[in-house]
């Protein structure tokens, strides 16, 4: 600094000592363009300075990327320089070249800064390289790389008295816990040691892990102030960029929609917002997410939607996920998010059903009860379409939910059917932003299928379009509860069982039997033949042109259903229903032994042909046997008995018809004293044998 000022500049020189800010804006407004063009300055900048020149020992300041943060730090080192405020400053960086560029910067407007020059003179020294300056009013400034070698630097006789740590971290050191802890104590055993007592240190950060070194300091109270690039909840209107005139809010919200596409909103967290994560945080990678292109065919497919209640800015979306399980792999064929409407949310149920066909369909609970149920109903009524729904308990934390899917994602047992772009998404983005398809796509957890009561069906039972005997007769196979009725369409020749259609429908029998029979006589009939109906008189016989010739007559099906519906204190109204139609109905045989029966038929060939094909019109019956009919789950245990519903009603009329069609054989198996426990399993009784009665 010159001896011998002016008075206006001595002025100037003392101004500038009291107001920093006012300095930085007048010594170098060529470094505050933005882009090439002149705007206001952030409201966080004038605190940035204040805190370089307050007189805490330690503080931080935690800013974005882009924040100008290092920019007001070289020129508060220049200012220090000149107004020889410190001795030995250490610019400290992730190495040594990135430590140099800071210092790079400061030596040019030292050596060049025309305003600097008039107020404080001529500031280059005999020493001015690419690591190490020494102005003329013998301040020295030094670049020092992480994890260099400080023991005893020194310029003349003091050790560094101020310190400028800028980002001395890189994503190599910081990935790993080891780096982590060999950075903090190389910062503590080595770096802080080798400063002089009293030392400043100004550290300047964005965070690159939750534990990185200036989380770490933080944590352990160390003074720090953070500066996010917007301030308030995304999903809200309250906003505000914390530098509106360099970062508006609509480059702010297509940035961050950039990231959230990508999948990266993690590192929008921590770049823009100061928010750092560890790698626990974020359960779910990349390369996890495995795309392994198949066809769906017959495997038993499961759906759920996780129903967003409005549609709004604030509002979750719904999410929809469909996967199978096969074997230990969990195939997803679909998954999205949108925001919808209700009555789109009940359109997206009937296209899930049409397009995947699933076993069940699960809906949120609190959704289906709310404002879905009624809907639903209305519309499968308006189509005549049933869809399989049920009814699933939201859990208590979703996050926790979701994160029980990371363990089969880390063991690659997840395949995505196709390219799933908002699955992807949000899962890599994973807790942060939006979570409703993973939420869709936890409750596989829940809904995985138990124990089948039939394990040996396979994709040779199911058949296009199957034959039947039209000479033969047809069987309706029914079963009911209160509230609905189910039927098969069936027909038995020559050891060969074909199912050709089914209905569930929701409803009493008296309401919906009717139906379901008027509906199977369109779909397949058969015919009987016999003899003409003969006139009564003599004359009139006479006049036939063959009075022996055989006719053919179309045969209306009979009704089969379980023993149980004979019970006047069990029934249901089935029998009664089908006498008012009127059709015939008979009683099948015991659904135990029929299971036992039907188990031995599916892995049976009738001269190279499955013994029971199963049309592509009775999905509820190839939905049961895929997977929806399967042993009951209680409190964690394993039943006997399968899971109520649709397809224990539906399996259940057809095991009744297959077990009176095989009593009625009387072959040397049935001669035998056979009997069979509650639970189906059979047994040679040494009781005498009786006959049962039909």
């Amino acid at each position: 600094m010159s001896d011998a000022l002016s008075p206006e500049v001595a002025r100037i020189i003392a101004t500038f000592r009291v107001d920093r800010w006012k300095a930085h804006r007048h010594l170098f407004p060529h470094r505050h363009r933005f882009h090439g063009r002149d705007v206001a300055s952030a409201g966080f900048h004038p605190e940035m300075v204040t805190d370089f020149w307050s007189p805490h020992l330690h503080s931080q300041c935690i800013a974005f990327r882009g924040s100008a943060k290092s920019t007001l730090g070289e020129e508060d080192i220049a200012l220090a320089a000149c107004y020889r405020t410190f001795h030995n400053i250490v610019i400290l960086g992730s190495s040594e070249t990135r430590a140099s560029e800071r210092l790079q910067a400061v030596a040019y407007e030292l050596k060049n800064n025309e305003f600097i020059i008039r107020l404080f003179g001529v500031q280059s020294g005999n020493v001015w390289t690419q690591t190490k300056i020494v102005t003329t009013g013998d301040v020295c400034i030094q670049a020092l790389g992480r994890d260099q070698d400080i023991r005893g630097m020194k310029f003349l006789d003091y050790r560094p008295d101020f310190v400028f740590v800028d980002d001395f971290e890189d994503k190599d050191n910081v990935q790993t816990p080891e780096g982590r802890e060999r950075t903090l104590r190389w910062f503590l055993a080595e770096f802080l040691p080798a400063c002089a007592p009293g030392c400043k240190i100004r550290i300047r950060a964005t965070p690159m892990d939750a534990e990185s070194v200036p989380m770490q300091l933080q944590r352990a109270g160390w003074p720090t102030k953070t500066y996010p690039i917007v301030t308030g909840d995304p999903d809200a209107d309250n906003e505000c960029p914390t530098w509106p005139e360099g970062y508006d809010l609509k480059w702010i919200r297509e940035r961050r929609r950039l990231y959230e596409r990508l999948g990266a909103i993690a590192t929008w967290e921590r770049e823009y917002l100061c928010r750092a994560t560890g790698g626990a945080d974020m359960p779910f990678k990349p390369e996890q997410m495995r795309i392994v292109p198949q066809i769906k065919t017959w495997q038993a497919v499961y759906g759920m939607i996780d129903p967003a209640r409005t549609t709004g800015r604030k509002s979750a979306s719904t999410g929809w996920a469909v996967w199978s399980w096969i074997r230990n792999r969990l195939v997803v064929w679909g998954a999205d998010a949108q925001l919808l409407l209700p009555d789109e949310i009940v359109a997206l149920g009937f296209e899930i059903s049409e397009r995947f066909d699933p076993v069940w369909l699960g809906v949120e609970e609190d959704g289906l009860e709310q404002f879905l149920l009624q809907p639903f109903r209305q519309e499968m009524v308006k189509r005549g379409i049933m869809i399989p729904l049920r009814g699933m308990r939201a859990p208590k934390s979703k996050l926790d939910f979701i994160r029980g899917l990371q363990p089969f994602f880390l063991a690659h047992e997840v395949e995505f059917a196709q390219e799933l772009p908002a699955l992807k998404e949000q899962l890599l983005n994973f807790p942060r932003g939006r979570i409703d398809a993973p939420n869709a796509l936890a409750y596989s957890m829940l809904m995985r299928p138990g124990l089948p009561i039939y394990e040996n069906f396979v994709h040779e039972h199911i058949v296009e379009a199957p034959e039947y005997a039209r000479d033969r007769p047809l069987v309706l196979v029914a079963n009911a509860s209160p509230a609905m009725t189910v039927a098969a369409l069936v027909q038995l020749r020559d050891g060969h069982l074909v199912v050709l259609a089914d209905w569930v429908r929701e409803g009493a029998p008296g309401t919906e039997a009717a139906h379901i029979y008027n509906e199977a006589m369109v779909v397949a009939d058969s015919y009987r033949i016999g003899a003409p109906s003969r006139p009564q008189k003599w004359a009139d016989m006479l006049k036939m042109a063959s009075p022996d010739a055989l006719v053919h007559r179309r045969q209306a099906p009979s009704w089969i259903v379980p023993p149980w519906h004979a019970d006047k204190y069990q029934g249901v109204g089935l029998m009664q229903a089908i006498r008012a139609i009127p059709s015939e109905a008979r009683l099948g045989g015991e659904e135990t032994k029929g299971r036992l029966v039907f188990a031995k038929q599916l892995g049976t060939m009738v001269r190279g042909m499955p013994a029971v094909e199963i049309g592509t019109n009775a999905k509820w019956v190839l939905r049961a046997l895929s997977g929806g009919y399967t042993r009951a789950m209680v409190r964690g245990r394993l039943q006997d008995l399968a899971e109520e519903g649709p397809y224990r009603l539906l399996m259940e009329a057809i095991e009744a018809f297959v077990g009176m069609a095989r009593a009625g054989r009387g072959d040397e198996e049935q001669d035998e004293n056979y009997s069979y426990d509650r639970d189906g399993r059979r047994y040679k009784s040494a009781m005498p044998a009786r006959k049962e009665r039909r």
